[in-house]
């Protein structure tokens, strides 16, 4: 925690504004706010939200319906390009300093728990046209992704992979996430192994970042492109969570004392996801407001 502490101080001066910061002056000069705009326009973090943006415009486009289901579509395209991020960087980077492989081993859980709840069942797929077989495909490809990252985490790059600062045991997430889902699940597959399989997925991914959290924490730092994954999967729970308070009676039944509140449960579970993530979304805007970079999102004294 000191070296962090020192890292961060050794830094204000230089981040107290950031390289790209902007104040009301600049919005009023019309030379300063295009070199503003160029300079975001260069930044990582523009290049691969624009890429993406006309990707899903692309996507809805030729998949879509324009059902308001397609939010769940939009939700797991941005859950795969977080993953896609993440690849892309390991590969170019041949390393997975960083990378949490607890979390990434738990999206696996969770991916696979979705799998099996999606692909012979349509009880909780998309009304939209992009339910057909487009949402379960974006599911499957993050699966294969995550899968990739873990063997690169503890094969293909374990040298560069350190365990002794991703220290949380994603036992004790998966654990409570299985009692739950055999005691609070919806019937909408009227299959109870994959109901309980869907709802699973659902609480463990409402924690699975956790050891992400923790590793941050651990090295006093975070790396890039782990911070766009996760804003990226805070954005992936946001849209979720739009779409499930608007639609939860349909997890309800009436006429099941416990199962009456499922609904209310999933949407409670889906706002836990948004207040875990939290703190650290509101410091990753910070920084992206100020043209910090991400690395230092955790300097309290630069965001």
């Amino acid at each position: 925690a000191g070296s962090a502490e020192q890292f961060c101080q050794g830094r204000n001066v230089a981040c107290s504004r950031g390289a790209m910061g902007m104040d009301m002056e600049d919005l009023k000069d019309a030379d300063k706010l295009k070199k503003l705009v160029i300079g975001y326009a260069k930044t990582e973090a523009f290049k691969a939200w624009g890429s993406f943006i006309l990707f899903v415009f692309l996507v809805f486009w030729f998949f879509s319906s324009g059902d308001f289901s397609f939010l769940l579509t939009l939700s797991s395209l941005v859950s795969m390009f977080s993953f896609i991020m993440v690849v892309v960087k390991i590969e170019s980077a041949g390393s997975v300093k960083g990378v949490s492989s607890k979390m990434m081993e738990c999206y696996m859980a969770v991916l696979l728990g979705r799998l099996f709840a999606i692909v012979p069942f349509e009880g909780y797929l998309p009304f939209d046209k992009s339910g057909d077989w487009f949402y379960q495909a974006c599911e499957a490809v993050s699966f294969l992704l995550c899968g990739f990252v873990v063997f690169c985490c503890r094969v293909r790059h374990s040298k560069s992979y350190d365990p002794t600062t991703d220290t949380l045991n994603h036992l004790w997430l998966m654990l409570p996430a299985m009692v739950a889902s055999g005691i609070f699940h919806p019937n909408l597959n009227n299959f109870l192994p994959s109901d309980i399989s869907w709802a699973f997925a659902l609480y463990l991914e409402s924690v699975t970042v956790l050891p992400q959290l923790f590793m941050f924490m651990k090295e006093g730092q975070a790396e890039p492109f782990t911070s766009h994954f996760l804003a990226a999967q805070a954005m992936s729970k946001l849209i979720s969570f739009i779409f499930w308070a608007s639609s939860f009676s349909e997890l309800s039944n009436p006429n099941h004392y416990i199962k009456s509140f499922i609904g209310n449960w999933v949407v409670v579970m889906q706002l836990v996801q948004l207040l875990v993530m939290g703190d650290f979304i509101y410091h990753y805007i910070r920084c992206l407001r100020k043209g910090i970079p991400v690395s230092q999102l955790l300097c309290s004294e630069n965001v």
